[in-house]
């Protein structure tokens, strides 16, 4: 069997928290009872091909580099209050691979089956090439009513992603919904359609009435 495929991971966790009241970075991930940042961190790194991983995270939250984290590249934004789209933009800048793998913080049922999803794992062979010949496009999840999930998906560390997001950011076109629509569009992002199995792997905490249990 050959090789899996290298990829770089990008940790968004440059978020302010405002609504939850506490960093949620630090929240103890409610299966693992790790704080949230070492549980995703460790999430990413144990996917086969895992090259690298960046973290998203302003340098003077001062989070501890150890553990999953211990050998993580601190990116920081260029462009300060430009939301996760200032975080993609430093991670595309900064990946060494042809594929940029992204995960929120704060989203803590995200499971490496979903990630494999994103990366093609169960792509038979043919299904991967871009119309074009390129190599292949990125995947992000899509719901029914055509929203993407911009912060659980893959991008493709090119040219023409790098331009793209460069581009909206200078402008400050923040929405990465928009980003994504025109990337399919162009063809270097593809939709994944969720299954209603697939809705429970992206709540995400925001609020602390997020972290309640579910009702029984």
């Amino acid at each position: 069997m050959p090789a899996p495929e290298p990829f770089s991971a990008l940790l968004l966790a440059g978020g302010r928290s405002t609504r939850m009241g506490r960093d949620k970075a630090l929240l103890p991930h409610p299966i693992s009872g790790r704080p949230l940042i070492e549980h995703q961190a460790a999430l990413l790194r144990s996917l086969p091909g895992c090259a690298e991983l960046l973290l998203s995270a302003p340098a003077e939250r001062g989070y501890a580099l150890a553990g999953p984290l211990a050998d993580a590249r601190l990116v920081t934004d260029a462009a300060p209050d430009c939301g996760p789209l200032a975080g993609l933009a430093a991670g595309l800048a900064a990946a060494t691979t042809p594929r940029l793998l992204v995960l929120a913080v704060d989203l803590p049922f995200v499971t490496p089956a979903l990630l494999d999803r994103l990366l093609w794992r169960d792509a038979v062979p043919g299904v991967r090439e871009h119309p074009c010949g390129l190599a292949s496009p990125g995947l992000a999840p899509r719901h029914a009513d055509g929203l993407f999930e911009p912060l659980c998906a893959a991008y493709p560390v090119s040219t023409d992603s790098r331009a793209a997001v460069a581009s909206a950011l200078a402008r400050r076109e923040l929405s990465l919904q928009r980003l994504l629509a025109a990337a399919s569009s162009a063809g270097w992002m593809r939709p994944l359609s969720l299954a209603p199995a697939d809705l429970p792997l992206f709540a995400n905490w925001n609020t602390p009435n997020d972290l309640a249990p579910p009702a029984s």
